[in-house]
């Protein structure tokens, strides 16, 4: 009985002390984090980001907020949460000297309008009879769409690009304009037999997990130019998702009619582009003749693979595959395959990167503890394979096949033995850092830590190439259609 008297003599004297705050704060009104939000572009009918701010009282006794609400300037584009709560509220207690988060969405209706557009609206608050707005603008733009409209088990949800077309179809080319972006979600197939055809300056955007699949028979051209490139990416365009990876699958071709790929830019999702024959199948593969070519194009920030690569045949010239979770490049299996004046560079920074850069191989899978092996040619001409781990290249080989590999005129990071000089000719291995005056700097790029991969003046790469293995592109000048010279550089870039 004691203890119990001592206790609630000691609870008294502290609720004596205590400050009490009694009644509502009758004058005051609320503070916010933020007068604005601001959402990037959103595409029609594709919900945004959440948006969050808070919202304050910074006096002494509880405040009421009379009502909450929308004030509809855009109809039912915008959505609210205030404090876990949903839409138009009345009567919202905040404690004294504290604060309630707000959650803000937006989705743009679908419009005819070509350009972008902007939408507002308010949230009005109103306290103690003070009206207080916080705005709401999202830029938002029109798209095509494309939507799944089949379900097959075992595949993604998926939508044929034939759906799209006027029926009968009077072509086997289809030809998607520019003048709006292209949204995909599921997998978009081109159909065997046609041919897609994608102009200069079009902008791709996929859904999570969405992909472009040119099936075996198909084609695919893509016609970008210098400055207006053709950019695959994902649809969420807010700042924050500018470098994540992994926004949308990857770009599926089976082989059997030539694509090209001319002046694009992949980035931000799992695999860049994926080329193979017929897939599925669990039995041996034939190499088919056609090629898939692929000139001054970036494959970036890629979560597994930037470019792989089954019992086809490919030629790559002056490209850059880089920052990739995995492989830069991943070749399994035949077929004849050539990189020239390219840059396979790796700084990854989305955690730790176990493989290296490159790997060949001349076996394939075929099924569940199956395999098969190819015979393979592939040349590295003029490139450059260098990264941050000091051993960037994985190399395997079944005697079954033919395993032709040559690196000619390369810069390499690599602990493999590299004295076979039928393998690796007049090859750059593991350069040295370079000094200039009394600084000193990593041998090969300008600013890898900017994702900067062209040369500078004292990189190893500069005037080490191969006139001969320049002879053999397509197109004689570089990524940026910079002319290169009589002594050209290793690499995508010339030096200028």
């Amino acid at each position: 009985m004691k203890h119990l008297l001592f206790i609630l003599f000691i609870i008294s004297i502290f609720s004596s002390c205590k400050k009490r705050n009694l009644g509502f704060e009758e004058q005051g009104v609320l503070q916010f984090s933020e007068t604005i939000i601001v959402f990037d572009t959103v595409f029609t009918g594709v919900g945004s980001a959440t948006q969050s701010m808070k919202v304050y009282n910074p006096h002494s006794k509880d405040i009421s907020i009379s009502s909450v609400s929308l004030e509809g300037l855009a109809g039912e584009s915008y959505r609210f949460n205030l404090d876990g709560f949903p839409g138009n509220q009345k009567d919202v207690i905040i404690p004294a000297n504290d604060s309630l988060f707000l959650f803000a969405e937006v989705t743009i209706d679908a419009s005819n309008q070509f350009n972008p557009f902007f939408v507002e609206d308010n949230i009005v608050f109103v306290t103690n009879g003070i009206e207080q707005k916080i705005k709401l603008t999202a830029y938002g733009q029109d798209a095509y769409y494309y939507r799944p409209t089949q379900f097959v088990q075992g595949l993604p949800p998926l939508s044929f690009v034939s759906e799209y077309l006027h029926i009968p179809l009077t072509s086997l080319d289809v030809n998607w304009k520019n003048d709006k972006p292209h949204v995909i979600y599921g997998y978009l197939l081109v159909d065997s037999l046609l041919t897609l055809n994608i102009p200069a300056g079009t902008q791709i955007h996929f859904h999570t997990g969405a992909g472009l699949w040119v099936r075996r028979g198909g084609s695919i051209n893509i016609m970008g130019e210098k400055e207006k490139e053709v950019v695959f990416q994902g649809d969420r365009l807010e700042a924050n998702f500018d470098d994540k990876t992994g926004q949308w699958d990857r770009i599926w071709i089976n082989t059997g009619v030539e694509s090209n790929i001319k002046h694009a830019i992949i980035k931000n999702g799992f695999v860049g582009l994926q080329i193979e024959p017929q897939p599925f199948s669990g039995s041996s593969q034939d190499v088919v003749a056609e090629k898939v070519n692929i000139q001054k194009t970036t494959i970036s920030n890629m979560a597994g693979i930037g470019v792989f690569v089954r019992n086809a045949n490919v030629d790559i010239e002056n490209s850059q595959i880089d920052n990739i979770g995995t492989y830069n490049m991943a070749v399994t299996g035949g077929g004849n395959i050539n990189v020239l004046n390219s840059t396979l560079a790796n700084y990854w920074s989305g955690g730790n990167r176990e493989d290296p850069m490159l790997f060949v191989s001349n076996r394939y899978s075929t099924g569940e503890n199956s395999e098969e092996s190819e015979n393979l040619n592939i040349l590295f001409g003029n490139t450059i394979i260098y990264g941050s781990k000091e051993e960037e290249l994985e190399l395997d080989s079944a005697k079954s096949a033919e395993y032709n590999l040559t690196f000619d005129h390369c810069v390499l990071r690599t602990e493999l033995v590299t004295s076979d000089n039928t393998r690796y000719k007049s090859c750059v291995i593991n350069p040295s850092s370079v000094t200039i005056g009394d600084e000193s700097f990593l041998p090969v790029y300008k600013n890898q830590n900017a994702q900067d991969f062209s040369l500078f003046q004292e990189s190893v790469a500069v005037d080490k190439g191969s006139i001969e293995i320049l002879n053999l592109l397509t197109d004689k000048t570089d990524i940026l259609n910079n002319n290169r010279d009589a002594t050209p550089d290793i690499g995508a870039f010339e030096y200028k």
